[in-house]
This record gives structure tokens, C-alpha cells and sequence, in this order.
């Protein structure tokens, strides 16, 4: 669930919510550039059209969309990898490296849970945290939320 594009947008609001009422614009685009990142991802399952995993659970899912790449996967890896970046940059040590990293492995959970649910291929899972580490260094080096 840590995933779900609920959890996901709730840190989206989060960030952008904070730059806004600290006047940090910079910060406020890298929260919209999480809810960017997913519709590219959905822009990429309209693409390639690749099926789900023929399992029960794939059968069973309340919304059929196309399996590649993994919204769960690419969604994690920029949402919690930009928190475990604001945890790293901003939090004391030796906070920083525990908290950072405690966030940084969200995303491998979630793009194995989604295999092992029978949600994904480990192919989509793979190309969904390429595309959220894509968005991430985007974010990190062109964006700039903490300068």
C-alpha cells in the first residue's frame, strides 16, 4: 500500500504544500514532478500495451491498465526517494543516514511485492524504477528543490 497512488499523491501534496508555504517554488515543482512522473508512466502503458501477469490477482484488480512500466515501482522510487533526499540533505546526523535509508529501500519493496503479488513482470517493476529514478535525478540536479 505504501505504493498505492494514494500514499504517493498524499507525499506529492506534502511537498508541494511545503514549498508553497515556505515560498520555495523549487520545491513545490518537484512535488508536482511526482504526479508528472506517473503520467508518464501512464502515457508509456498506453505505448506499449503490454498485458498483466496472467495470475488471480491481476484478474481481480478493481482497475485494468496495462502492465509496463509499474506505476507502483516508478511512483515509489521518486516520491520516497526525494523524501530519503531531504532526509539525507536536511536531517542531522546520524538521522540522515537513518531515515534516508530506511526511506531509499520503500521502493524496492514495492516493486517486489508487485512481482509477488502477480501484479507485474520483474521487467515492468525494473522499467518503473528507471523511470522514477529518471524523474528523481531531474529533479535533484535540473529542479534544485534545496537550493
Amino acid at each position: 500500500m505504501l505504493g498505492d497512488p494514494v500514499a504517493i499523491g498524499l507525499v506529492s501534496v506534502a511537498v508541494i504544500g511545503t514549498g508553497i508555504m515556505t515560498t520555495n517554488m523549487r520545491l513545490a515543482l518537484s512535488g508536482a514532478a511526482i504526479p508528472a512522473t506517473l503520467l508518464v508512466g501512464a502515457l508509456l502503458k498506453l505505448l506499449f500495451e503490454r498485458a498483466r501477469p496472467v495470475t488471480e490477482y491481476a484478474m481481480n484488480m478493481k482497475i485494468h491498465t496495462f502492465s509496463f512500466p509499474s506505476g507502483h515501482s516508478s511512483g515509489s522510487t521518486v516520491a520516497y526517494g526525494l523524501l530519503a533526499y531531504f532526509a539525507f540533505m536536511k536531517l542531522p546526523t546520524p538521522w540522515n543516514a537513518i531515515v534516508g535509508l530506511a526511506v531509499a529501500v520503500l521502493p524496492v519493496f514495492v516493486g517486489l511485492s508487485r512481482i509477488y503479488l502477480g501484479a507485474h513482470f520483474p521487467s515492468d517493476v525494473v522499467a518503473g524504477w528507471i523511470l522514477g529514478l529518471a524523474a528523481l535525478f531531474i529533479i535533484i540536479l535540473i529542479i534544485q528543490p534545496l537550493a
